[in-house]
């Protein structure tokens, strides 16, 4: 309730309820929405297997397409190594022959920085993977970012790390270039005008949450709906890829 009045002490009462039915209408858009939610915030995306999440992270951290070439990875690297009982923990990962690991993504600063976070959350309590990422998810924030250990691994930003967040069930927003390209027009079209510049990603992720939780959104829904509604996503989605819509 807190957030709530202050949030609607700084910006007009009418431009955010303007901003509320902007955004209902954008997630009519999203496919499949509810889904990809709730997986996230259960940890089940890569039906739950912690070394097949944290290599999506890290690829995806490349840049690459998500759907046309990180998914293919990601599967290829599930059948294998994960299903053949090669790779089935971080620990397995973590001393694991890079050059054998290429054949499935070339990309070697991925791999180390797959190694890394791998090395990082086998630190944390859990019965398996999905639980110590989990575990650290919940012990960690935004604003512990840079004194933490994953962000002194190579190649893990703070949009990665948003990602692995949300994969370990906190409700937050992941600022990649398609999130705040649909966040600004939601709020350009609301007449909202922040206070914090989207190159200041801590500032911006932390007020962004704060408008969306005042309308009775949560940051994680913006995530993937920005996602989903994206014209590759949608080509994606509705065709070749329905057969792993439920490991995604």
């Amino acid at each position: 309730m807190e957030i709530k009045l202050l949030v609607r002490s700084m910006y007009n009462e009418e431009n955010l309820k303007k901003l509320k039915i902007i955004v209902n209408e954008y997630m009519k858009k999203a496919y499949m929405l509810d889904e990809f939610v709730n997986r996230s915030l259960k940890s089940m995306r890569w039906e739950g297997i912690g070394i097949l999440m944290v290599l999506d992270a890290s690829f995806t951290s490349v840049g690459l397409n998500y759907f046309n070439t990180v998914i293919p990875a990601v599967m290829k690297f599930k059948e294998k190594f994960y299903d053949t009982n090669e790779i089935r923990s971080f620990n397995d990962i973590i001393n694991y022959d890079i050059e054998k690991l290429k054949s499935v993504w070339k990309n070697e600063r991925s791999w180390r920085a797959a190694i890394g976070i791998s090395r990082v959350f086998s630190n944390y309590p859990g019965n398996n993977d999905r639980e110590k990422i989990r575990n650290w998810a919940f012990s960690n924030n935004i604003d512990n970012f840079k004194k933490e250990d994953l962000s002194r691994v190579n190649g893990v930003g703070i949009v990665t790390y948003q990602y692995l967040r949300i994969m370990g069930g906190i409700d937050t927003l992941m600022p990649d270039k398609i999130v705040i390209k649909v966040v600004n027009d939601m709020l350009s079209g609301s007449g909202i005008i922040l206070k914090s510049s989207y190159k200041n990603y801590i500032n911006y992720i932390k007020e962004t949450e704060a408008i969306f939780r005042s309308i009775n959104i949560n940051p994680v829904r913006i995530t993937w709906m920005s996602w989903l509604i994206d014209s590759e996503a949608r080509k994606i989605l509705s065709g070749k890829f329905n057969s792993v819509l439920y490991l995604i």
